[in-house]
């Protein structure tokens, strides 16, 4: 079975060696609307991806390509991100909350946050690396 595939648009920033940076644009679903310019709420966000590719010299500056990434990658990261820490929270605001007792619910709520940051600190420093190779996208031109 093929493995579905999450593709958005983007263009080459800067290239080298085997290492491309791609800028792509996220908008909302206002961006096909005709006042989007004259609106408050018409969001988009601007996100540089790494990409390594054995062929970037075919690749120069200011290219539109597609980059491409599974849909099982981006529900890792969704785990990593967003589902484990919560899991993490959750867990020290029950868990605290019954051996500190009712009294001291600031306490528990700050000991479980700094828990959960020290999850993203570690994420960051050791697990870097480990990100970069298991989250690897891929790129092609525009025709």
């Amino acid at each position: 079975m093929k493995e579905d595939v999450v593709k958005h648009s983007g263009v080459v920033q800067k290239i080298e060696r085997n290492f491309l940076q791609v800028k792509i644009v996220q908008t909302t679903s206002c961006s096909s609307c005709s006042i989007k310019n004259h609106c408050t709420s018409a969001e988009s966000n601007e996100h540089l991806i790494d990409v390594y590719d054995k062929d970037a010299s075919e690749y120069r500056v200011g290219d539109e390509v597609w980059i491409m990434g599974s849909t099982s990658m981006s529900r890792l990261a969704v785990w990593y991100g967003y589902l484990l820490p919560l899991i993490i929270l959750m867990a020290l605001v029950v868990g605290l909350s019954k051996w500190w007792g009712s009294d001291s619910e600031l306490s528990v709520a700050l000991c479980s946050l700094a828990c959960v940051a020290f999850y993203y600190l570690l994420l960051f420093f050791f697990g870097r690396d480990k990100m970069k190779k298991t989250f690897r996208f891929t790129i092609s031109k525009m025709n």
